[in-house]
């Protein structure tokens, strides 16, 4: 009967993990899901995510099953003063080192991707300057008279630049399907690049607070094909520069 009990937590204890768990595993399908990566960048954001978050689900587990099982099998019973492990060095030692390794496990796995998700692979490859202000995107093409406003056109399967500047207060480029977050900021301009793996409209939006019109300052970028993307450029007014 004991063992039947303590079964049956260690089991509880579990179903409370998965439950937490399963809702982050499933599908994630929104249009602005960030672990429905379409590229590079995105793919390897959302690889991490899932590297962290399966040791997490374990500690979830066994830090609950135990507060669990300790919960019912040492419930008080009686006025005796239980047994106390105060001072136990290597318990406290244990419990203090072993957080600080998987912390420290987190952080150099992400400080190992940022120069992937920064810096461009191919910096000879099309530079689009992106700029921002309240409360829209606009976009400037190289050799192109005029600026886009609301929608980037790339072409899909390629690596692009994206050099991104304030007009105003500060912003923040954020198309998650895509990769990652980038600051717009007045005065400074910011680089960061993404590669659709496939064609097809992907959407973001501004992430930091700047201003009441802040929830309408959307952004779409339309992958085409390579052969589609240079029909659209062609038919665009030339004599601007980048």
């Amino acid at each position: 009967m004991k063992l039947f009990k303590t079964l049956l937590l260690a089991l509880s204890s579990v179903a409370v993990g998965l439950a937490v768990a399963i809702p982050v595993f499933a599908d994630d399908s929104h249009e602005q899901g960030s672990l429905n990566p379409a590229g590079p960048p995105a793919q390897h954001i959302s690889d991490l995510f899932y590297i962290v978050l399966i040791p997490a689900t374990l500690v979830i587990i066994l830090v609950g099953g135990a507060i669990v099982y300790a919960a019912f099998r040492f419930r008080r019973r009686d006025d005796a003063m239980p047994r106390q492990i105060g001072g136990n060095n290597a318990l406290e030692f244990t419990w203090t080192l072993v957080p600080a390794l998987i912390l420290l496990s987190i952080l150099g796995l992400s400080i190992a991707q940022m120069p992937f998700l920064r810096q461009s692979p191919d910096d000879s490859a099309m530079h689009i300057h992106v700029f921002a202000q309240r409360f829209a995107w606009s976009f400037r093409y190289p050799g192109l008279k005029s600026e886009q406003f609301g929608t980037l056109y790339i072409p899909a399967g390629q690596v692009v630049n994206l050099d991104i500047d304030s007009r105003d207060v500060i912003h923040s480029w954020s198309v998650p399907r895509l990769g990652g977050r980038l600051d717009a900021v007045p005065g400074m301009r910011n680089h960061t690049w993404v590669e659709a793996s496939a064609p097809g409209s992907y959407y973001g939006q501004c992430t930091e607070l700047c201003g009441v019109g802040h929830a309408t300052m959307t952004v779409t970028v339309v992958a085409l094909s390579p052969a589609n993307f240079q029909a659209w450029y062609a038919k665009q007014p030339k004599g601007g520069s980048s």
